[in-house]
């Protein structure tokens, strides 16, 4: 990243609602900055009835790409020249790239978060795994984590169809993995090695997405939430001695995979990832 702006700054950016929260800004001017390119990547409110005019302007205002969070990463998918086979398959897009008007989507949400869960030394193989919520960001982690072989994934969601119709859609491309629409009351009942909240609860207030205090047993706890850092559900588990780990890891490395997807450039982890924590600590 220059430190000036011309007629030739490449614009970057995220769309979603909220955005106010979003660390994503700093963090991919820092790899911007590391490889000194004239880029810029700013964040910008879209609302839900919006979506259309926001892919419009996209390639109106020739932006290079951009990325996209909660709640558009399903809706901006019809808008799309093109879409890569993983992220068709997931049904949501959180990374699109502009190259001459044509717009490409792909996700990087699965990979950056199976990275992440490195860092507890965790492998989906063979577990028992539950995901509350059933929007975009779940949908990425049910085809990461059936891929790498989870033997069974139950899924809880306020709206209990939604999560049903996930169920139906995956099952058919994951016959190996035991896909399940359940209750939160099964989830309470189940032996879990890893719960992971994929909702907003808990970024805007001390509510918990579910107690685990009445849960049998988690050996592990992921919750996508990056601000604030210590959820109300990272904090439960720390009292209980869970393992546990929130959206950090998953926004670096779906970060630095959207960076490489745009620039064909190999992203500049550490200044990323310093970038973050200099916001967080």
């Amino acid at each position: 990243m220059t430190e000036s702006i011309s007629g030739t700054t490449e614009i970057f950016g995220l769309i979603g609602d909220p955005v106010e929260h979003s660390l994503s800004p700093q963090m991919m001017n820092a790899a911007f900055s590391t490889y000194k390119l004239d880029a810029r990547y700013m964040a910008f409110k879209v609302r839900v009835e919006d979506v259309s005019l926001a892919i419009g302007a996209i390639r109106a205002l020739n932006f290079a790409g951009v990325n996209v969070t909660l709640p558009h990463k399903s809706t901006v998918i019809p808008y799309l020249d093109e879409v890569t086979p993983i992220a068709k398959k997931i049904g949501a897009v959180n990374t699109i790239s502009n190259v001459r008007g044509h717009l490409k989507g792909t996700n990087t949400d699965f990979s950056g978060f199976i990275r992440s869960l490195k860092k507890l030394n965790f492998t989906p193989k063979n577990k028992v795994i539950a995901i509350l919520g059933a929007g975009g960001s779940a949908r990425a982690l049910v085809a990461g984590l059936a891929d790498a072989g989870a033997s069974r994934l139950i899924i809880n969601n306020r709206t209990a169809e939604r999560a049903e119709k996930l169920v139906k859609e995956f099952s058919q491309f994951f016959p190996e993995t035991k896909l399940e629409a359940v209750t939160l009351q099964t989830i309470k009942e189940t032996t879990l090695d890893l719960l992971v909240n994929t909702t907003t609860v808990g970024m805007f207030s001390s509510g918990l997405p579910v107690d685990i205090m009445e849960c049998r047993e988690i050996s592990i706890l992921a919750d996508l939430i990056y601000s604030p850092r210590k959820t109300s559900l990272i904090k439960q588990a720390e009292k209980m001695g869970i393992p546990s780990l929130n959206g950090i890891g998953m926004l670096l490395y779906q970060g630095c995979e959207s960076f490489t997807f745009w620039t064909g450039k190999k992203a500049p982890e550490e200044a990323m990832h310093n970038r973050l924590l200099s916001l967080i600590d």
